[in-house]
């Protein structure tokens, strides 16, 4: 919903959502067919990183480098050069070496019988950044 009411917000129009599975080959596949079927396409936003990267490759075998920006999440290694040199303007860093550590804590806290913090939804939100620069 997060993402959706920024859209919204931004009157940005999302003209589809499709998953790509997490993986590098089905992102590609996913973004190559959007971008057929939306010509006019200005972005993607993939849930990973990895799904990126495939839009990424999309996007160059378009022909549309340049002209449809790419944001994905995770901030993984593979991803820092295409920060560089401007192949994708952004990813998210959800830092996923702590969420193990997140959750621990908060299963500490209450079998110890104390609160864990959590929003107005009932969900522990933990630090996300995003990252523009490698």
């Amino acid at each position: 919903a997060g993402f959706k009411d920024a859209m919204d917000e931004a009157k940005m129009k999302v003209v589809s959502t499709q998953s790509g599975n997490w993986e590098i080959d089905k992102g590609n596949a996913v973004a190559s067919a959007m971008l057929n079927e939306y010509p006019n396409l200005k972005a993607l936003l993939a849930g990973n990183d990895s799904m990126a990267l495939g839009a990424v490759s999309a996007v160059r075998a378009a022909g549309k480098a340049g002209k449809v920006m790419v944001v994905g999440y995770d901030n993984i290694n593979a991803i820092k050069p295409m920060l560089k040199d401007g192949r994708v303007l952004a990813t998210a860093d959800q830092y996923a070496a702590k969420q193990a550590v997140f959750g621990i804590e908060a299963a500490l806290k209450l079998v110890k019988g104390e609160k864990v913090d959590t929003n107005d939804k009932g969900v522990i939100e933990t630090p996300v950044q995003l990252v523009t620069q490698p």
